[in-house]
């Protein structure tokens, strides 16, 4: 028997914005999430995996969809040849850590991103796009669940694109863990360090936020929106394509959002949501 649980907090997200969970449990193995979805399939609800809640918006002051915490053991376990395998649930930075202690190649770019390495892997992370590097250049395999069997699909069996794979948004392919392939190096100052200076010039994090808002938009439009405020919520003046917020309600977050779509679609620019809208 699961147990489903209503729930109201501000932690699920890193928007901080305030929700009642009519549906919220927390799976620490296998058997415990295919029962769940097994609850799921039973109740019609949609389902979504969270990770630590950094590229994520509740759209909603009640929040319908199964709303499933990720809370496997932690697992890093050396391999041979300088790979690495890895559990969902582990975080970004103990990944860096292990690797910069071990002189290793890395992802090291996301050393100012709050993520774990399932919900890395599911938004395909990277730096932006004009760099056209991801923690998918590191990945030898990846290990899941899809709601029936457990698989495993090699680097050039996943489908994906720029911060998108098929374990994006809501659904009930679970990440077990992965196979990351390393290599030796050697560094004159810690990237760790360099990349959290970088965030720190550039990134603003004086205020609750999910980082980059959009995947795809055009940056003079984007750079016109930089300080325009909603009630308590607003586009950062440092950084843009990025919402600060300080409201319990997501309202104006969506707000927002909904000024810049509108500019893009009276210029015919493309524009396309990174967060995961969760209702």
């Amino acid at each position: 028997m699961v147990n489903v649980i209503s729930l109201d907090s501000n932690q699920l997200s890193t928007f901080r914005t305030h929700h009642h969970f009519e549906h919220y449990g927390e799976f620490h193995d296998l058997d415990e999430f295919a029962k769940y979805s097994h609850w799921a399939a039973l109740n019609n609800a949609k389902v979504y995996i969270l990770g630590n809640g950094s590229n994520t918006l509740f759209t909603a002051d009640t929040i319908r969809a199964l709303v499933l915490k990720n809370c496997i053991p932690k697992l890093l376990k050396s391999l041979p040849d300088n790979r690495l395998e890895i559990s969902s649930s582990v975080q970004i930075n103990d990944v860096l850590n292990y690797c910069y202690q071990r002189s290793l190649t890395s992802f090291y770019y996301l050393a100012s991103v709050p993520a774990s390495i399932g919900g890395a892997l599911a938004m395909n992370a990277g730096r932006g796009r004009s760099h056209n590097c991801t923690i998918y250049d590191f990945v030898e395999s990846v290990t899941f669940f899809d709601g029936e069997t457990v698989k495993t699909l090699k680097n050039d069996e996943i489908a994906r694109g720029y911060r998108k794979t098929i374990f994006t948004g809501m659904h009930e392919k679970l990440i077990l863990s992965a196979i990351l392939q390393f290599e030796r190096t050697e560094f004159g100052i810690s990237p760790i360090s360099e990349r959290r200076q970088f965030a720190k010039e550039h990134q603003d994090n004086t205020q609750p936020n999910c980082g980059t808002v959009f995947k795809s938009a055009c940056y003079p439009i984007m750079d016109r929106l930089r300080g325009i405020r909603v009630g308590e919520a607003q586009f950062s003046q440092k950084t843009s394509n990025w919402i600060l917020n300080k409201s319990a309600s997501s309202r104006n977050i969506m707000r927002l959002i909904a000024i810049a779509k509108l500019l893009h679609l009276v210029t015919f620019r493309k524009i396309e949501l990174e967060v995961i809208s969760v209702n």
